[in-house]
């Protein structure tokens, strides 16, 4: 009777953990929401961290966050965006969320439709700089790996066809292609719903060739975002991408406080002082590479190959 009466407990004990899991989720989502105040027309520095699965992402955001606004600028010069995680994100890395949950409660969806419509306002208006940081998983292309390219539409394949930054709080989690073929059906933007080379570049050329521009794209694959063809026209850039386009980064799992080019970079960033345009962009690049390459090199892993660029 003993052995029962134990076994009957154990086995409440473990449903009410399981139903627990969902009721910690929603209580942190309502208490987390997404901003919905109009851009404050400062906005200078976007911070995103698109990537699902992990806090790493909103980690590095939240930190840059504090490390600009100890350098001087104010909360409305900067613009931060996240995704809200799912049950079983917020399961792999609660203690992690729970720690960044105050902090990211002014912080917009990381949408590509959200993120298009902030930078194409902040385009009219005259900034001294536009920094930009996306820190999330990357993808050379999202095509369906059960669906023959040749069965797809013209318009499909262009969509599904590109390098694409994933913007979790978006449409199919910024990179689901049937999701997103079915919302572009409906008669959504294409360039709403996925983030790609080309949405980033007509966004950069919609600013004055005046604006000084800086890019860091922390992701798999995001040096696909700087090939030539990708920034063509673009003046006054200056950026990095985490990984050549045809590599991966690393690092982006649950348990990683941050992802290693996340580190590498922001540790960089507080050696070199001041607002973006005083920043020895290319002396901290090749620091940050450097440290990349032996790190993946110790780990046995294969390059990562980290990329810079800068246009006149």
């Amino acid at each position: 009777m003993r052995r029962l009466s134990n076994l009957l407990l154990a086995l409440l004990s473990l449903l009410l953990v399981a139903c627990a899991v969902p009721v910690r989720h929603g209580r942190y989502i309502a208490a987390v929401p997404y901003a919905t105040a109009p851009l404050p027309a400062r906005t200078k520095i976007f911070l995103v961290a698109g990537g699902v699965e992990v806090a790493n992402f909103a980690e590095e955001v939240v930190a840059q966050r504090d490390l600009w606004l100890a350098r001087g600028f104010k909360s409305d010069e900067i613009a931060c965006y996240w995704t809200h995680p799912r049950r079983g994100d917020l399961r792999g890395d609660l203690r992690q969320y729970r720690r960044l949950a105050a902090r990211l409660k002014n912080c917009y969806p990381a949408s590509a439709a959200v993120l298009r419509r902030h930078l194409q306002q902040q385009a009219s208006q005259t900034l001294p700089f536009l920094y930009l940081y996306v820190t999330s998983h990357g993808n050379a292309d999202i095509l369906p790996i059960d669906v023959p390219p040749e069965q797809l539409l013209p318009s499909e394949r262009d969509l599904l066809d590109q390098y694409v930054i994933q913007m979790g709080a978006g449409v199919g989690r910024g990179v689901q292609p049937g999701a997103l073929i079915a919302a572009m059906d409906l008669g959504v933007d294409p360039r709403d719903l996925a983030f790609s080379p080309a949405v980033l570049r007509e966004l950069l050329n919609a600013y004055p060739a005046s604006t000084p521009k800086y890019v860091v794209l922390q992701a798999c694959h995001s040096g696909g975002f700087l090939l030539p063809d990708a920034i063509a026209g673009i003046t006054g850039l200056t950026a990095i991408a985490a990984a050549r386009h045809d590599r991966t980064s690393f690092g982006c799992e649950a348990g990683a406080e941050l992802t290693y080019f996340g580190k590498s970079y922001l540790d960089q960033l507080i050696i070199h002082p001041g607002s973006p345009t005083a920043i020895d962009w290319l002396a901290l690049f090749k620091k940050v590479r450097a440290e990349i390459d032996a790190l993946e090199l110790q780990l046995g892993v294969r390059r990562s190959l980290p990329v810079f660029v800068r246009t006149r």
